[in-house]
């Protein structure tokens, strides 16, 4: 079965004139794979989504460029808030309304976790340290807007109480935490561009999905 995983069906535009924001968006941006495009005074108009500053906003004004879609403005929204619904936006098919937001965790030596929101992964990756698991799940979970938000994770032998502990007192009132068994989670097998993902990515997004008894 093919699945599209961190695929960006929106151009994401980068308008922001304050050097230091800049190069951070573009940080951010590229750790979380999103392909930023600029602007320039032949730019007559752009689509997709937009990363702008007041600064930014002005430039696009004073060009009389047209923008079509979503402009995320970093000074109103906040920087890391912002991003986080910018790498969203870039990847989601409908955004409007955003309905939900559900993190699959698969727990072992190394670590796979899978962002979903709305039906769209927006997100996968495979960590040793469980610090940057926190970290990228707190990036989507505080920044992103959705009506529901749950954190899954499957139930392993290895799995230790300090890091559903951890989970609980990091993330309570922000999102539920759910324990789903992970029995052949990761025998699912998923490609996207010819390349397999990795058994603990496979098995995050199953357990995100509840498909973790398929």
């Amino acid at each position: 079965m093919l699945i599209e995983v961190n695929k960006q069906i929106r151009d994401v535009y980068v308008v922001v004139c304050d050097p230091k924001k800049f190069i951070k968006a573009l940080e951010i941006l590229d750790k979380y794979g999103i392909k930023v495009r600029g602007v320039d005074a032949h730019t007559r108009s752009v689509h997709g989504v937009i990363v702008a500053d007041t600064e930014g906003r002005q430039y696009l004004a004073s060009n009389s460029i047209d923008v079509y879609g979503y402009i995320i403005d970093i000074d109103e929204w906040g920087l890391e808030k912002g991003l986080a619904t910018t790498v969203v936006f870039a990847k989601t098919s409908v955004v409007r309304p955003l309905m939900n937001t559900i993190v699959g965790i698969d727990y072992g030596k190394s670590i796979g976790i899978a962002i979903i929101v709305n039906s769209d992964i927006v997100y996968i990756n495979s960590y040793r340290s469980k610090e940057n698991v926190l970290k990228d799940i707190r990036f989507f979970i505080e920044n992103v807007d959705t009506r529901v938000k749950i954190i899954r994770i499957g139930i392993a032998s290895n799995l230790e109480d300090t890091f559903i502990d951890t989970l609980i007192n990091t993330f309570r009132g922000m999102a539920s935490i759910e324990l789903v068994p992970e029995h052949r989670s990761s025998k699912l097998r998923y490609f996207i561009d010819r390349q397999r993902l990795k058994s603990d990515e496979v098995a995050a997004i199953n357990i995100a999905l509840y498909r973790g008894n398929s």
